[in-house]
């Protein structure tokens, strides 16, 4: 039986980032060299629906990108062009439209780039260390925004929106940068022969969503947008931070979605495993060896190990 590593990537850029740091290009580089010479690399969307590939018992790997930065299309393509590897782009469709970054790159952005001092963060259902009234320095602000963001993915989809739109409405002097595709750009991925699928409308958690009718809309809305600008409907669904549960895979399957991708840091074993719920690797901007180490699972089995001593 195959063991798949789906390998993870978002943003490939030469820029770095505090908050959230792209992968360097030369890192991105290494990384597609040395996956291509390990594992047969095959696209995901042609592999999940060969029964004979997945029960070869080989050991395939393949190629994600999710959100549908422009980056992808300027840094990662000529890479995996240079290297004949095809990949699938998950995007999400609200940020395709308009030209914005997913909460999360847009929260980080206004803590870094803001001027603005006052800032009242006083929800009652936030804890009081996450109460604020003044950031008065940049340094603070950052600071702020690394505890923050991670709090924030474990709240009801309705209590972080709230706090997210305090931040919109206070940091006023921060312009939406312009970093994401346009369907332009995807359907010239798409003519290479990478696969464009669904990261939803808006990258809202959809496991932390109450309402089904809101889950439902944020599947079955990207994937008409999908179709509508580039011809095909997507079989695949990245779920925004690996948030899903029954309910999201049920309504999944219901829109037409024929596989759906979590994160877990994992091989995907396709014997044993739900293909609602089909683990990823993720890979930063990281040193080599800790990288090589992610590729390989040996770091996994390490913390494992240490976990469990």
């Amino acid at each position: 039986m195959a063991m798949i590593r789906n390998f993870l990537f978002h943003r490939v850029s030469p820029e770095r980032d505090e908050l959230w740091d792209p992968m360097d290009v030369s890192l991105f580089e290494k990384c597609i060299r040395h996956i291509s010479s390990k594992y047969e690399v095959v696209l995901f969307e042609d592999l999940i629906r060969d029964e004979t590939k997945l029960h070869s018992g080989k050991s395939y790997a393949t190629i994600m990108f999710d959100d549908g930065y422009k980056d992808n299309i300027e840094f990662a393509a000529p890479i995996l062009k240079k290297y004949d590897i095809k990949a699938s782009f998950y995007v999400v469709t609200d940020c395709i439209n308009k030209n914005v970054p997913t909460w999360t790159h847009t929260l980080e952005h206004s803590f870094q780039k803001t001027e603005i001092a006052n800032l009242s963060i006083d929800f009652d259902f936030l804890p009081s260390e996450y109460h604020v009234k003044n950031l008065p320095t940049q340094e603070a602000r950052v600071n702020y925004a690394k505890k923050l963001k991670p709090f924030l993915k474990k709240l009801p989809s309705n209590q972080r929106s709230l706090v997210l739109n305090r931040i919109a409405e206070t940091y006023v002097d921060c312009s939406t940068p312009k970093i994401m595709m346009n369907w332009e750009d995807l359907k010239a991925l798409k003519e290479q022969g990478h696969y464009i699928g669904s990261h939803t409308v808006s990258h809202n958690m959809l496991g932390t969503m109450s309402n089904e009718e809101e889950i439902q809309y944020e599947l079955s809305e990207s994937a008409k947008e999908i179709e509508l600008h580039l011809g095909h409907f997507p079989k695949t669904i990245s779920y925004p931070i690996g948030s899903y549960d029954d309910r999201v895979k049920r309504l999944s399957k219901k829109v037409g979605y024929a596989s759906g991708l979590a994160v877990h840091q994992d091989l995907y074993d396709p014997k044993k495993q739900d293909k609602f719920e089909i683990r990823r690797i993720e890979l930063y901007n990281e040193p080599w060896w800790k990288t090589k180490m992610r590729i390989s699972h040996s770091l996994e089995k390490v913390k494992s190990i240490i976990r469990y001593r």
